[in-house]
């Protein structure tokens, strides 16, 4: 039993040194060496557990999402199942919001999916799309019952990415251009404050989708 719990307490140490080194360097920079000097681990250790540098990746990018979502799940744990549609749109917004700020600095996923932006590798591509698809199922769950339509799934997906870039205002390359959030910390009032704004500007906006008849398909010109 002694021997399992340290295992688990070296992989732990890994881990978080893991994400603390990939969301300050990025993947590129980032050694194994940095790593192990971080966890006060050695190199074997951290091929025992993960295998290589690109596995260690992988495993800190999972950790780092499941860590935001237990801390801020979709929907609060005490919420209806029943729950109005817009009501779970906005604690999924929240969830979001809270989810990609530290207390007025990116969390460590984002900080990591800063980098991929900036420099890809391609090796979380896989890993990120299936962590991501209960999150985005649950928004699309919402969306569809708000426009209260039948809806093609080009509109509903450009409605989802509508409400993620409206989310991403909170992520600090993106508020310095925002006059209302440059000098701003976003803590729990803001975060609440801008998941209003977020839904109200965004049902009504469904809204029309629901309302209004399917437009006519576009003819094309003669040439």
């Amino acid at each position: 039993m002694p021997s399992k719990r340290r295992g688990h307490t070296t992989r732990q140490g890994l881990l978080l040194a893991c994400c603390e080194v990939f969301s300050e360097k990025g993947y590129r920079d980032a050694t194994v060496a940095d790593i192990c000097k971080v966890a006060s681990a050695n190199i074997a250790a951290l091929n025992y557990y993960f295998g290589d540098k690109e596995n260690a990746y992988r495993a800190a990018w999972q950790y780092a999402y499941e860590e935001g979502i237990k801390a801020h799940p979709l929907e609060p744990i005490d919420a209806a199942p029943d729950a109005p549609a817009a009501e779970r749109l906005r604690a999924h917004v929240i969830s979001l919001l809270t989810r990609m700020n530290d207390d007025g600095r990116p969390t460590r996923l984002e900080r990591m999916r800063i980098w991929e932006m900036t420099n890809p590798t391609g090796i979380i591509t896989e890993v990120d799309r299936e962590l991501r698809e209960e999150s985005r199922q649950h928004m699309l769950s919402c969306l569809r019952e708000l426009i209260g339509a039948k809806v093609s799934s080009e509109v509903l997906q450009l409605c989802e990415a509508s409400i993620l870039s409206q989310c991403r205002m909170v992520l600090p390359f993106n508020r310095r251009d925002l006059t209302l959030l440059a000098h701003r910390r976003i803590d729990a009032k803001l975060v609440a404050t801008l998941a209003d704004h977020i839904v109200a500007f965004s049902t009504a906006g469904l809204a029309m989708y629901g309302a209004a008849p399917a437009p006519a398909p576009r003819k094309k010109r003669a040439v």
